[in-house]
């Protein structure tokens, strides 16, 4: 299939499956094990809330403990990624569990932003283990991983109704109290859906491709550094969707009603992208939202009233859950054994390490404007790459042995 048609199997490579396949139970499994893994950056406004009114921060020093657990999560995500497809994926993920759900018990009860640095890094560790097997199950024994990515986004959608409601109520009433114990209840309730993952090591993909058209490293290289461009920019500005909310006049509470309403709208966006496909290829699917993206981000942090601030936020939503299936589903194209998918999404939560970390010091700086042309020239330029990878992906065959 023409840009990108060799993401599906019915595209040249067949794929290889544990007993697993793409039964309910293992779509169930990954599906939480991607939850527990990335639930602290879907909350990330609420945290970083939370944080600046609990410990008493400026949203600069906010910034750099989001940027501190996003970066030990991504590099930990970054490290096992090329080990994974050696390893049981769900003995491995009931340790780094374990880890996760107890840093976030200790979050609770800490009121030092040095003591909370540590603790979160530690978090850190346990949900970039967890991200990278949900990425690489997926690529790894499912017969359709862009369609299965999209289920994420689903998830994600229906999920964060409930999560931002009684999240943006507890971080109003508790402040980081009440957002980090949320996080942990939410691990606990889901860690029992994690023995539908695969305890068999993945299977080797038996592939090889057409001679002259091997995959040089250098794509899978820009592949990841066009996903994490576009996710640096994107959480530049949605960490702080909660500070743009207040300065548009509305409290952390109507925030956080706010952004359930726009998690619930943003299911369309993941409806569509599942509903989709590859069936018309990845350039306009990528184009779309990568200019939908850019445009909404200038709106947000140009703008003052409320009502705008709904109408983008829930425009911010959509675009990106359709969006992140095909970035996701790019590596899983190029890499079938999924290696790049999992370090996709380890520079995926790279982006939201850098991106919170940046946005405090732009706004800082040059406030919400700066931080609004910055995030959609960046998304632009990660647009260009994507493009070029979709390009020579495009020029691949690959031919089972």
């Amino acid at each position: 299939m023409a840009n990108g048609g060799a993401g599906m199997t019915n595209g040249g490579a067949e794929k290889s499956t544990s007993p697993a396949g793409d039964k309910l139970f293992f779509i169930y499994a990954v599906i939480a094990a991607q939850v527990i893994g990335g639930v602290i950056t879907q909350l990330s406004p609420l945290v970083i809330g939370g944080v600046i009114t609990g410990l008493a921060l400026s949203a600069q020093q906010a910034g750099y403990i989001a940027f501190a657990e996003f970066l030990v999560l991504s590099v930990t995500a970054i490290l096992v990624a090329p080990v994974l497809h050696r390893l049981p994926y769900r003995a491995i993920c009931f340790y780094a569990v374990c880890l996760a759900i107890t840093t976030n018990v200790v979050s609770v009860q800490v009121t030092a932003l040095d003591t909370m640095i540590i603790v979160r890094c530690l978090a850190g560790i346990g949900e970039g283990i967890i991200y990278a097997i949900s990425l690489a199950a997926v690529a790894s024994h499912s017969q359709n991983p862009d369609k299965v990515y999209g289920y994420f986004q689903v998830a994600w959608a229906l999920l964060s109704v409930i999560l931002f409601s009684a999240g943006g109520y507890l971080t109003d009433m508790y402040a980081h109290q009440g957002i980090f114990g949320l996080i942990a209840v939410v691990m606990i309730i889901l860690v029992f859906f994690l023995r539908g993952l695969p305890s068999d090591k993945p299977a080797l993909v038996k592939t090889r491709l057409v001679a002259g058209n091997e995959i040089p490293t250098m794509l899978g290289i820009c592949t990841l550094a066009g996903i994490f461009i576009f996710c640096a920019a994107g959480a530049a500005v949605y960490t702080f969707f909660e500070q743009i909310g207040v300065r548009s006049g509305l409290t952390t509470t109507q925030v956080g009603f706010v952004l359930t309403v726009g998690s619930g709208v943003g299911i369309i966006g993941a409806g569509l992208a599942t509903w989709l496909n590859v069936r018309k290829g990845r350039f306009i699917p990528i184009s779309t939202f990568c200019v939908w993206y850019s445009a909404t981000s200038l709106v947000l942090c140009l703008n003052t009233d409320a009502t705008i601030y709904i109408v983008a936020v829930m425009s911010s939503f959509i675009s990106f859950y359709f969006g992140v299936p095909y970035l996701f589903g790019l590596a899983a194209a190029l890499d079938k054994k999924g290696r790049l998918a999992a370090a996709a999404g380890s520079v995926y939560l790279l982006g939201f390490a850098f991106g919170p970390m940046f946005a405090g010091n732009l706004i800082e700086w040059y406030g919400y404007a700066g931080l609004g042309f910055a995030s959609a020239s960046t998304t632009m330029l990660s647009w260009s790459i994507l493009i070029y990878i979709v390009y020579r992906l495009g020029t691949r065959k690959p031919v089972t042995v």
